[in-house]
């Protein structure tokens, strides 16, 4: 019971670190409003370039890329803010093993996303004039659960990198841009170059993305649970990968004397 509660508490102190609520207009101009404009930008692009009947099913995959970007940035830049403040040696000396303070952390920042993604799509909903019905409601909150659990394990994945690397933004943009160019949320993948089409079904909201498009495209199948069933998997397979990979990288960090290395 002890091990549970001092997980809470983990998030908590994760979110009172993180969070800037206590100044709401700081709060409402980053926190909330830039993930809102990002979505409406590429929107509006989308409204533009492939006409009005086809803008929710790319405004519906962009809002699924504010859940990962939110994911990879805030969970990056804890290590890098540790590492700043030179408490990032300390962490790794405490008992509470690393990996568990990073998903702790990324764990509360997505909470926080959920809510730029409810009113994100609320207020694109309202002024491109997208129309949603009860059952879309529900499947999408299905898709965005998965989607949640699949970035939240790719930006940890990527997190690990930020021990042995000083170049944070390098890290934490390019793996954005492989989100953002290769996961069909913009443009079919079918679009992608032969060559590099095999990059999509390994990388995290692909599946979702898809599922998500069919829902607001009203073609949503019988099946479409096995596409939510192998992003899951995946998403599981990507947490262990970085929590052997994070190990590794802590290891290396040590030997070299990185860990506090701005």
């Amino acid at each position: 019971m002890e091990v549970i509660n001092r997980f809470f508490r983990r998030i908590k102190f994760s979110y009172k670190r993180d969070s800037i609520i206590s100044d709401w207009r700081t709060y409402l101009m980053v926190d909330l409003s830039l993930p809102i404009l990002q979505m409406l930008c590429y929107s509006l692009i989308a409204y533009y370039a492939y006409g009005p009947e086809k803008v929710s099913r790319w405004m519906i995959g962009n809002s699924l890329l504010v859940v990962a970007f939110t994911a990879i940035y805030r969970v990056g830049f804890l290590l890098s803010s540790e590492k700043y403040n030179g408490t990032l040696s300390l962490l790794v000396a405490s008992k509470t093993r690393l990996w568990e303070i990073s998903f702790t952390s990324a764990f509360s920042t997505i909470i926080q996303s959920l809510l730029s993604v409810f009113i994100g799509v609320t207020v694109i909903s309202l002024l491109l004039h997208i129309s949603w019905t009860t059952s879309k409601v529900l499947a999408f909150l299905l898709v965005l659960l998965v989607a949640v659990f699949v970035s939240m394990s790719f930006g940890f994945l990527f997190s690990c990198f930020i021990l042995v690397s000083t170049e944070v933004h390098l890290v934490t943009n390019t793996a954005s841009q492989i989100l953002l160019i290769f996961t069909g949320a913009n443009f079919p993948i079918s679009s992608l170059p032969k060559v590099l089409q095999f990059i999509p079904p390994i990388l995290p909201l692909t599946r979702s993305i898809s599922v998500a498009q069919s829902i607001m495209d009203g073609n949503m199948q019988v099946g479409f649970l096995n596409p939510l069933k192998a992003e899951m998997i995946l998403g599981f397979i990507y947490l262990l990968i970085a929590v052997a990979v994070l190990h590794i990288m802590e290891k290396v960090a040590v030997k070299n004397g990185s860990l506090d290395m701005l």
